[in-house]
């Protein structure tokens, strides 16, 4: 009976073996694999580029007249720091007050046509943050849910409307105790969207950093020449409040930074950003971005 048994269970376990190894089925995970990473790269382009523009202009001025103290403001609490620091201790803030903002001051009364006044009240500066908010660069971006809800759709092959572990792409099997908020083992189309969008402001802020103009002022001796190190961006001497060559996770919150952007160029996740960690990272983003393009070019 025993061996009878064993007989039995024989072909089954070859068909789920068979299943296991199926190359059409790996073929299919490749291929979802692939979808889901341009997409991510594509929505993520589109939101860096959206980034770009007034916003962006405050928070560059911001930060070179308060270095460490200024937040990445998204809401109105966070924007009403900006106007204290701009008015110190005063209820308004006047035009010369601060060095270097006469053009966003003018901004500001020329968005809100408030004529040739001497200075910007709290409930105004408040109106304009608004106004930017709502009629700031982005505006026009597609929706990300789009984005999201296509590749869930791909992702979904059975169709019944969430996503099982054996429909798991590489990056959902590496962030499945994030995506998976209920920790049910699946996901639901709105988990994927969070999932998903988390990732592509991950990338995005990667770009910005990337991308940020100018050099490393740290990176450079006394007569302005070339050092090691050199390459980095602006924001890395910024951030690195105590000056030892890398930035600290701390140093990275302080500034109001994206948590998620730091963990991934945190490549050993030690806690701490070196220069070279930095260059490392931004390498290895480029590789995949060339990568991608010849893929989508083939």
């Amino acid at each position: 009976m025993r061996h009878a048994a064993r007989g039995r269970s024989r072909p089954l376990l070859l068909a789920v073996l068979v299943a296991v190894i199926d190359p059409a089925s790996v073929g299919a995970a490749e291929e979802q694999d692939k979808y889901e990473e341009q997409v991510l790269a594509r929505c993520a382009e589109r939101t860096h580029k959206n980034a770009v523009g007034e916003r962006a202009q405050w928070i560059k001025a911001l930060e070179a007249a308060f270095p460490d103290k200024v937040v990445h403001a998204a809401t109105e609490e966070e924007y009403a720091t900006w106007f204290a620091l701009l008015a110190g201790k005063n209820e308004d803030w006047r035009r010369d007050d601060v060095q270097g903002f006469a053009e966003l001051f003018d901004k500001v009364v020329q968005r809100l046509e408030l004529g040739p006044v001497p200075s910007i009240k709290r409930d105004e500066f408040a109106r304009y943050t608004k106004k930017m908010m709502r009629d700031g660069p982005g505006r026009d971006a597609p929706d990300p849910n789009e984005d999201a809800d296509r590749v869930f759709r791909v992702l979904d092959r059975n169709a019944d409307g969430e996503l099982a572990p054996e429909e798991f792409t590489a990056g959902l099997k590496d962030n499945k105790l994030a995506a998976d908020a209920d920790g049910n083992g699946r996901l639901s189309k709105a988990e994927y969207r969070g999932y998903f969008h988390k990732r592509v402001q991950v990338r995005a802020d990667t770009l910005s950093a990337g991308r940020a103009p100018g050099g490393d002022p740290l990176a450079r001796g006394k007569e302005g020449k070339a050092v090691p190190g050199a390459g980095l961006p602006e924001w890395f001497a910024t951030l690195d409040t105590d000056k030892d060559g890398q930035i600290a996770l701390f140093e990275w919150r302080k500034a109001g930074r994206s948590i998620a952007a730091f963990t991934e160029m945190d490549l050993n996740a030690d806690g701490l950003l070196t220069r070279d960690e930095y260059q490392r990272f931004m390498k290895q983003s480029e590789d995949k971005r060339k990568q991608q393009k010849r893929e989508e070019q083939d």
